[in-house]
């Protein structure tokens, strides 16, 4: 059995959602295989999955949904929406599908927390090396378009070195606070923000060239990470990772990472006890090699996905802040 055939041998009855929770196994099982090319790991690791967590069974159905347009964020429709998405991949090519999804409902690259974006990119990577994977990217897609959640985009833009000081003001901010504390549930918070004039105005995006835009947000979000291990903090890093990945199947990247900007920071702010301190406390951490032995011996999917996430944009942009996280989250547990 190969990767490909183990992901989607596990997840052939699943859904992408655990009751109010996603199921990250596909996930977890494919940064798993990454990080150790150890086969019987991930399956071991699959096995205890399923027995911890319940997953959402599919319903059988032959019904196929119209258009994807119909099921934009029912996520009862996963299944029919499955059916179109698998029709559409066979008939017209799973890049060609990936690009019309993403290009027409970039706004709502973060619903589920980032997980649509995250999931779908692990399917490419996945896909990219076995063709078995289609069917993931499949999954992926109908879930992206099942859980859709609209976001705003910003526009004002700041330097990276006013970051921190102007992040400090929007969480401090009255009417914001107040906002945010009026409505009952995350999802209520995030809607009432891209509603919000206050936020619209003073929300911001980071100036310079798309490198410096990335290196940004990573700068800005792991020291809030590693002051609060927030689980919030670490979907808008690991989604981050997704974003990149799935690069080349925007038509506009710069518009994509400004909505994925203005969505981590409207996500951020949903959190209220959180630090923005751009200097954080040294520390001695061990080489990639050590973290990641440490981490295969670890079962949380957070921490699994977290260290490949930082391992991969560290190879990308070698910041040392990233083994850091990496390190610190691992070492948390």
């Amino acid at each position: 059995m190969t990767i490909g055939e183990l992901i989607v041998e596990y997840g052939k009855k699943d859904t992408p959602y655990m009751g109010n929770l996603v199921n990250h196994l596909p996930m977890g099982q494919l940064a798993l295989y990454k990080l150790s090319g150890n086969l019987d790991l991930v399956k071991d690791y699959s096995d205890y999955y399923k027995l911890k967590f319940q997953i959402n069974q599919t319903k059988e159905t032959s019904e196929k949904a119209n258009s994807l347009k119909s099921c934009l964020g029912k996520r009862e429709k996963y299944e029919v929406c499955l059916l179109l998405v698998r029709e559409r991949i066979q008939q017209e090519g799973k890049d060609k599908v990936i690009r019309d999804v993403l290009n027409q409902y970039p706004l709502g690259m973060s619903s589920g927390l980032f997980h649509v974006l995250i999931r779908l990119a692990y399917a490419v990577e996945g896909a990219q090396m076995e063709n078995h994977l289609e069917e993931e990217v499949s999954r992926a897609l109908a879930y992206y378009v099942t859980a859709y959640r609209e976001a705003g985009v910003l526009s004002r833009r700041v330097v990276v070195s006013d970051m921190f000081d102007e992040m400090k003001q929007l969480a401090s901010h009255k009417e914001i606070r107040k906002l945010l504390e009026s409505q009952p549930s995350t999802g209520r918070q995030m809607k009432a923000l891209y509603e919000d004039k206050t936020f619209m105005e003073r929300g911001f995006l980071i100036k310079g060239s798309e490198e410096d835009k990335i290196r940004g947000l990573i700068s800005l979000l792991l020291p809030v990470f590693d002051q609060s291990f927030s689980i919030v903090v670490l979907h808008c890093l690991t989604g981050l990772h997704a974003l990149v990945n799935l690069k080349d199947y925007f038509n506009d990247f710069d518009r994509a990472f400004d909505i994925y900007s203005t969505c981590c920071l409207a996500h951020l702010l949903t959190v209220g006890d959180l630090t923005y301190n751009e200097s954080v406390e040294a520390v001695s951490t061990p080489d990639w090699n050590e973290i990641i032995s440490q981490c295969l011996s670890l079962t949380d999917v957070h921490t699994i996905k977290f260290t490949y996430s930082c391992h991969e944009l560290y190879q990308r942009y070698g910041m040392e802040e990233l083994k850091r996280s990496a390190y610190l989250k691992m070492s948390g547990k």
